[in-house]
């Protein structure tokens, strides 16, 4: 396969991963969004293979594009809130191991909630999700590190631009404080909220669909998994991610 079909297949499959995310979002559920994204995915395929490009599918907005499907499928609010559920009983989950880590490794009965954690876990899943979304670019730009590129450069910019407009944040303030017995509580909320979210999708999805028949051992490994991962890399990062910022904002 050549590079410029390499490219081209990358661009379909981030259009379509934007598509699928957006849609997840609008509430669809997932079995139509499943057929939607197949769907989807063969009409850009035979677009390119008649020399087509793939504006010609989606339109000069695949934004637009998206949303008018969406709205064809009648989505519910409802069941957007299953993607909310989902984030927040991750971010629960975040921040009662992070407290139960820390408490643990300083032998402390204490745990503070600093800003820049916040930010850390808030800006995380922010440009998580605009990177998702950054597929809709790809008519665009075709390259994927060209759309990563062109977001991280304007996380960076806004950055600068609060900066120089004189904004100055004391990342070390202390937001939320609590001991032992609240990080067992914010513990026991994430398994149960974990409990519901997984109760809410075997509801909603079809017995013979493969997220209803994949093993719940499996689910839970993955997303304790997912959350282990994230809690090192938080816990790991948030030093040279601070020393960084501190060395960016004395050059400005």
């Amino acid at each position: 396969m050549h590079k410029a079909d390499q490219h081209t297949q990358q661009q379909i499959a981030d259009l379509v991963d934007a598509c699928a995310g957006y849609w997840e979002l609008r509430g669809i559920t997932r079995t139509s969004s499943t057929e939607m994204q197949l769907e989807l995915e063969q009409h850009l395929q035979q677009a390119v293979h008649d020399g087509k490009s793939l504006e010609a599918v989606l339109g000069p907005h695949p934004l637009a594009f998206a949303e008018a499907w969406a709205r064809e499928m009648h989505p519910r609010v409802f069941r957007g809130g299953a993607a909310a559920l989902r984030g927040l009983v991750y971010v629960l989950s975040i921040v009662s191991t992070t407290a139960l880590l820390s408490q643990l490794l300083v032998h402390s009965s204490a745990f503070t909630f600093s800003l820049f954690a916040a930010y850390l876990l808030i800006g995380s899943g922010l440009l998580a999700l605009l990177l998702q979304l950054g597929g809709f670019l790809a008519p665009r730009i075709s390259t994927r590190t060209g759309r990563e590129a062109l977001m991280l450069a304007g996380v960076v910019l806004a950055v600068l631009i609060l900066r120089l407009v004189g904004l100055t944040v004391n990342w070390s303030m202390a937001l939320l404080s609590w001991s032992w017995p609240v990080t067992a509580l914010l513990l026991a909320l994430a398994a149960l909220l974990f409990a519901l979210d997984v109760w809410c999708t075997s509801r909603s999805e079809p017995p013979s669909s493969a997220t209803a028949s994949a093993p719940a051992l499996r689910y839970v490994t993955t997303f304790v998994a997912s959350v282990g991962v994230f809690d090192v890399m938080l816990f790991v990062g948030s030093v040279a991610v601070f020393n960084f910022c501190r060395l960016a904002l004395r050059l400005v």
